[in-house]
């Protein structure tokens, strides 16, 4: 006993410094305390698991505090990349304490940050150059800024800051000086005006180089323009923007404030109106995702825990083509506390029933089909027990049912054992957890599909899996349900975690389980208890295919769900690469 909980100890400070390490760390602890409570413990068994409680908590603490300056620092890094100028803090030594995105457009601004690489910065005054920690300690000893530029041939104009100067424009002094990169992104302004004013690809051209230059006759050289024909496209510019004068056209460029600001074409989930707002009718917003043809027959989907199963905010060109081809309109409610949807108290799953029913009234869906997949099955299968009347079928995919307990649960997945297990047993610790399991994931998705990947026996969830696209969507997504707070999925997790609170036998629609043979998230033998249960329910196992079949083969399901008399495989997604 005590070796075990030296052990632990030294695990639970492991897991405060590396967020991937709490699921490992919670099911150790669980299954320590399951065997001590078997029998009556001891005194000294007794009091080392009191000892482990207190470093428990004191992990988390650390813990919590690590994950909030993490986080500020990723909020902070997304402020600066809307600027459209470069901007880096500096250290003492020359060193990066953090860049946005500018700063990397071009690859000789690029290379200032790469120790390897790092040319000497030139002062266009003095012709004098030194490298970039010369030039902190520089600026620094006469409390100037200093105008800098990279070696000839480029037009970059940089300029360094002092810690100061810096301070006096709100930089944190942790900064021995400040870099501002003048135009490492100046087409993203540039290209707006062009596009706003329908300017060709040869006015554009003189544009970029007047902003450069600022001198009309240089700027016609320099795209291999006679003086007098740089004279003409330049009036036409004129024309095209309703300015009088060169001068008024790089105030046009420059003076407005939302200049500064990255500027960027509508995405193509904006372009199909994907993602939607409504307001419910006791206040609270309700967000859904929508798409396909508005006369095609609706599907509610309950998308697992990302929500990258049926990705059309991620790929709705992709997405759409399927919707077509079956005349399928897809309706994605978020669920509350997700995404934008506000939040609100939930003791059921089927607490959400009410408020998918006045999302379809709002649309005027009067009949519609379910599709359920993973873990959104149970909201799935809570909704169509309430609104079962409105409901033609229902197809789920790799579906839990909370109330079959596997008796090799240590064999399976990690992400089953913290659901059946831990959310089962002690739901207050699961509740507390279930925050730095998913910031994990966030942080570092490729630990957490590597990790599943080692235990997987289907071939078919390896190959999906270690798609890089896969991988960064799920990040983003959970990034995006989770920006509003936790709450919402920590609250439905607990929710999905315990026994329904309703009866399968009370469901008497249609219900269609297509299950991998080789799921070890949610086995298959609990695909079957759910089948037996229900009064009109049919089970079909994919051979060789895991827990996540359904990121390739959601159009079949989809097609399935819709009514479409579709064989099992017979239509598949293709995964894009990024």
């Amino acid at each position: 006993m005590p070796n075990r909980s030296d052990t632990l100890i030294h695990l639970v400070y492991d897991a405060s410094l590396d967020n991937s390490i709490w699921p490992e760390l919670i099911l150790r602890l669980s299954e320590q305390l399951e065997n001590a409570y078997e029998t009556l413990p001891t005194s000294s068994e007794q009091s080392s698991i009191e000892d482990i409680a207190t470093h428990f908590k004191r992990a988390f603490s650390i813990s919590e505090r690590i994950v909030d300056l993490q986080e500020r620092e990723g909020q902070l890094s997304a402020v600066l990349d809307t600027f459209s100028f470069g901007i880096a803090l500096i250290g003492e030594g020359g060193e990066t304490i953090i860049k946005n995105s500018a700063t990397m457009m071009k690859p000789e601004i690029a290379r200032i940050f790469d120790k390897a690489t790092a040319p000497l910065l030139r002062c266009p005054l003095t012709e004098v150059e030194r490298s970039l920690k010369q030039w902190v300690n520089q600026v620094n000893l006469v409390d100037e800024p200093n105008a800098l530029a990279l070696p000839s041939g480029t037009t970059t104009d940089l300029l360094l800051l002092p810690r100061l100067v810096a301070v006096r424009m709100g930089f944190p002094p942790i900064a021995a000086a400040v870099l501002l990169v003048a135009d490492a992104s100046e087409s993203d302004g540039l290209r707006a005006f062009a596009a706003e004013h329908g300017l060709t690809k040869r006015e554009a051209d003189l544009l970029f180089a007047i902003a450069r230059e600022g001198d009309l006759k240089k700027a016609a050289a320099q795209i291999e323009l006679s003086y007098e024909s740089g004279r003409t496209y330049l009036k036409r510019i004129y024309e095209k923007s309703g300015v009088r004068s060169q001068v008024d056209l790089i105030q046009k460029l420059y003076s407005g404030p939302m200049n500064i600001l990255r500027k960027r074409g509508a995405s193509q989930e904006e372009v199909h109106r994907v993602r939607r707002l409504i307001r419910l009718q006791d206040g609270r917003n309700l967000e859904y995702f929508t798409l396909g043809p508005e006369s095609g027959w609706p599907v509610v989907h309950f998308d697992a825990l990302a929500g990258i199963t049926i990705d059309a905010v991620g790929n709705p060109v992709g997405v759409l083509a399927h919707l077509e081809r079956y005349n399928i309109r897809l309706i994605t409610p978020c669920r509350p506390g997700g995404f934008r949807s506000s939040s609100k108290p939930m003791t059921s799953l089927r607490d959400f029933s009410g408020d998918v029913e006045e999302l379809l009234d709002y649309l005027g869906v009067d009949r519609f089909s379910v599709f359920g997949v993973s873990f959104g099955g149970a909201t799935a299968m809570a909704v169509t027990h309430d609104l079962q009347d409105r409901i033609d079928r229902v197809v789920l995919s790799a579906a839990p049912y909370p109330e079959y307990l596997p008796p090799n649960w240590r064999d399976l997945d990690q992400f089953y054992q913290m659901f059946g297990v831990l959310g089962r047993k002690w739901p207050g610790m699961f509740r507390k957890m279930l925050p730095f399991m998913i910031r994990s994931i966030m942080q570092n998705v490729d630990r957490y599909f590597d990790r599943y990947l080692s235990k997987t026996k289907s071939a078919h969830d390896i190959v999906a899996l270690s798609n890089p696209f896969i991988r960064i969507r799920m990040a983003e997504m959970l990034s995006e349900r989770t920006a509003a707070g936790m709450s919402g999925m920590v609250e439905e997790n607990v929710l999905n975690a315990q026994v329904w609170d309703f009866d399968a036998a009370d469901i008497s629609v249609p219900v269609e389980i297509y299950h991998g043979a080789l799921d070890n998230v949610t086995p298959l033998a609990g695909a079957a208890l759910l089948v037996e249960r229900l009064p009109n329910g049919t089970l079909t196992a994919l051979a060789e295919h895991g827990h996540y079949h359904h990121l390739t083969g959601w159009p079949w399901l989809l097609a399935r769900a819709g009514g479409r008399a579709v064989e099992v495989g017979a239509d598949s997604y293709s995964i894009p690469e990024r």
